[in-house]
């Protein structure tokens, strides 16, 4: 009898392969990137993993203005410590490009934490002017060992040999400042040479500007930290962290969260839709077959065998979807583990190919399709023998909430009243497509926004914040005036100063460490905006911080809160928030340059200078600043924008493949309900066209049904979309960025668009078995 009930299973499987095959793929999908997340996940925590442990990484940093070297020697007493060094950091110059091209310069001698790890080549020997340079930047300007290349140290040029290529784990994530939160090794990246060397190069012998911790075995930060900095202060103490709080390895830690977040989402979000395509086919397939559940119930077969019989669609279908989803996982993991340690410079370690996902994601599916078909067969244990041999009673027919609202009904021709009436007789299955197109609904809006948080997230601030051409920064503050005057020039329309130095923020929720950048009240090439849109101003006393800031001290507009300045000369203030602004990236707050000046020691003198002027002029100050000893380095904004824009465009690529798949899903759900109504329908169209319809007017009573379970789907999504977006700005949100709430009215347009695509393109298909209908041979057949 088993082998009897299997040939059946099998048999009615075929004759709705189209829907099997839809619920199949989407499975399939849905457990293809689970599968490829969390294999990513093992790939990405065994690089960083193996990285540390070759390059011997220490567990804190600490960064000083200047310190003796013997300092180290003091702070190894220090309880909890067992290993100290001190070492040089610097942002050198690099000679010979268009483009402003830095070095982070970092000294390194033999023995040492922070070892470089080597993908090329061999380290630089102590004294001589060798140097060992990031993998990114060696690619993207087809460096290779041997090769020179000419550093500005004090305003000469230094040619440096190329000794070998390589990083350390706090070099893998290159960016000048949080600022500008997306590396570009290209412009900006790591390099190494011997102590001896660099401080040679800068006149620096016997002195550092940040020291490495290695903790004794049992100690934590926590224990040391306070120490440390009590022991630095004299010395201009900028910060000091655990090396999981380290600007490259926190956000390598945040990817891999992510990855382990995204995981768990998206097969639920796939099986859910899964769920719904399989309960639509399988419970019109339990109606259809009543007198067959009757006649197996009467020959004595089990109810709870014919339970499990109807359970095996479900089985089969999760078993099946899972093992090609993890199939599918497998063969893509590795390119995408491979985009994650190019991106990262991480070392290429693939983490064997764990069978445990595989069968994971089959129990899974398995498990869950099941469930879904042992609930639809359920109405089975409330049928008799009897009761199940005999067709189904008719349905009272009453009017549906739709019909009752007056002149509804008068909107539509006769087909159209046929679907709205079709749809209210089978409202579980209409309700069930209603969310499964919902869900396909705010996927697409999702990804489709994606495009638009890119926009707010990171063009606002290079657009909107910041207005200049150029900015010029110099290596220690200087007289605002001499500034100015270093970059006069007669076609200069504008040119701005600003003031940046480190302190630490504190409110009664918590504190952080930022920036604050001195400007102008007036200033025009920063601009600072607040969450409606409306300009934001620093006053003359008072401070302006970000939602994010405010969000973490736990304060508001009018709030006083603690600023602590490290150097030259610790002070600690009290301020008034005079505003809160809406800034999603970077750590910066704003003062005026007089409040400033009453917090610190830094009066009359700025860092920066903002500048927007020609590109003749523009080329003409970069030639005269070039070899400048003052000057640390020239940025251009529309180069630093060209260079996001280039690479948010593969970013836009890839969310509009990805969006594809919310339409497919919207597909899969309206056909299979479509598919189902035409199966019930059948004799009433084959009856209107008997009475002279074409298939054209015909397909009005199923695709009428469509559209209105779309409209009621889109209805549902935007609430739902606007849900998700909320959810995801919460869960990703991290100390450093924010992401806003990224769902907007284009965006939920743009995704209406493709419902609607997803609708017409099941209508031709619907269309194309209307043509297929031969009236005759439907109405001399029986029921």
């Amino acid at each position: 009898m088993t082998k009897l009930l299997i040939r059946k299973m099998i048999r009615d499987m075929k004759r709705s392969m189209t829907a099997y095959i839809l619920c199949i793929l989407i499975v399939a999908i849905g457990f293809c990137g689970f599968t490829v997340l969390e294999l990513c996940y093992d790939n990405l925590a065994e690089s960083r993993d193996m990285f540390f442990s070759q390059s011997e990484f220490c567990d804190g940093f600490a960064e000083v203005t200047d310190s003796p070297v013997s300092e180290a020697g003091i702070l190894k007493r220090i309880p909890g410590i067992d290993t100290v060094q001190a070492r040089l950091v610097k942002d050198t110059r690099v000679y010979g490009y268009e483009e402003d091209v830095e070095l982070h310069l970092v000294s390194w001698s033999e023995g040492e934490m922070n070892r470089p790890v080597l993908s090329r080549g061999t380290l630089p020997e102590e004294g001589k002017k060798e140097i060992v340079i990031g993998d990114g930047i060696a690619k993207a300007r087809n460096l290779n060992p041997g090769d020179t290349v000419e550093i500005i140290v004090e305003g000469k040029r230094v040619p440096m040999e190329i000794t070998g290529i390589g990083l350390t784990p706090e070099n893998i994530y290159m960016i000048r400042n949080m600022n500008e939160l997306y590396p570009s090794p290209a412009v900006y990246d790591a390099a190494f040479t011997s102590y001896r060397t660099m401080a040679q190069l800068f006149g620096q012998e016997g002195h550092g500007n940040s020291f490495l911790f290695k903790l004794e075995p049992g100690s934590d930060w926590e224990a040391v930290k306070d120490r440390i900095e009590q022991a630095l202060t004299p010395y201009g103490l900028i910060s000091h962290y655990a090396r999981e709080d380290q600007l490259a390895v926190s956000m390598v830690d945040e990817e891999i969260k992510q990855l382990e977040k995204m995981s768990g989402v998206v097969p639920f979000l796939f099986l859910t839709v899964a769920g719904v395509i399989l309960y639509i086919t399988q419970s019109r397939m339990v109606e259809q077959q009543r007198t067959q559940i009757g006649t197996l119930m009467a020959i004595g077969i089990p109810l709870r065998k014919i339970r499990l019989h109807y359970m095996g669609f479900g089985a089969v279908t999760g078993l099946l979807g899972g093992l090609f989803g993890g199939l599918l996982g497998y063969a893509l993991a590795d390119p995408m583990a491979g985009f994650y340690r190019v991106y990262f410079n991480l070392p290429d370690v693939t983490a064997p190919l764990s069978v445990s996902y595989l069968l994971e994601g089959i129990l899974l599916a398995g498990i869950f399709c099941s469930g879904t078909s042992w609930i639809i067969a359920g109405v089975i244990g409330k049928m008799k023998p009897a009761q199940a041999l005999r067709p189904p009673s008719p349905k009272s027919a009453r009017q549906s909430f739709l019909e009752r609202i007056p002149g509804f009904l008068n909107l539509f021709t006769v087909p159209g009243v046929m679907a709205l009436r079709s749809l209210s007789r089978n409202r579980r299955r209409t309700a069930m497509s209603v969310a499964g197109i919902a869900f396909a609904y705010m996927i697409t809006a999702t990804l489709v926004s994606m495009n638009s948080l890119f926009d707010v997230f990171i063009f606002d601030y290079w657009e909107k914040t910041q207005r200049q051409d150029i900015m010029v920064q110099f290596e220690q503050p200087v007289l605002l005036e001499d500034a100015l005057e270093a970059v006069k020039h007669s076609q200069v329309e504008n040119a701005e100063g600003m003031m940046e130095f480190a302190v630490t923020l504190s409110g009664p929720g918590g504190k952080t460490d930022c920036t604050i950048q001195a400007i102008s009240p007036e200033a025009s090439l920063t601009r600072l905006y607040k969450e409606d849109g409306s300009r934001a101003y620093p006053e003359e006393e008072g401070i302006v911080i970000s939602e994010h800031m405010a969000n973490v001290m736990g304060v508001k507009k009018g709030s006083t809160i603690e600023v602590k300045v490290p150097y030259p000369k610790e002070r600690i203030s009290r301020v008034t928030v005079t505003d809160t602004i809406a800034q999603y990236m970077g750590s910066s707050a704003y003062m005026s340059f007089a409040g400033a000046g009453r917090i610190s020691d830094y009066r009359n003198v700025c860092t920066t200078v903002l500048l927007k002027a020609p590109i003749t002029v523009q080329e003409e100050l970069r030639e005269r600043l070039e070899d400048a000893a003052a000057v640390s380095g020239i940025q251009s904004r529309q180069d630093r924008l060209s260079q996001y824009r280039s690479m948010m465009g593969s970013m836009s690529a890839i969310m509009a493949s990805m969006s594809m798949l919310g339409v497919i899903i919207s597909f899969a759900v309206i056909y299979i309900s479509s598919l189902i109504s035409f199966e019930e329908l059948k004799r009433e169209l084959s009856t209107l066209m008997m009475l002279g319809l074409k298939s054209k007017e015909c397909l009005d009573v199923i695709s009428t049904g469509q559209w209105l379970l779309a409209a009621g789907a889109v209805l549902i999504g935007i609430p739902m979309s606007m849900g998700a977006s909320q959810l995801i700005s919460v869960s990703m949100a991290s100390d450093m960025y924010t992401i806003p709430s990224f769902i907007d009215g284009k965006a939920l347009l743009q995704a209406l668009g493709l419902t609607a695509v997803s609708v017409g393109f099941s209508s031709m298909m619907m269309l194309r078995k209307l043509k297929k209908i031969v009236p005759a041979d439907l109405l001399r057949e029986r029921e």
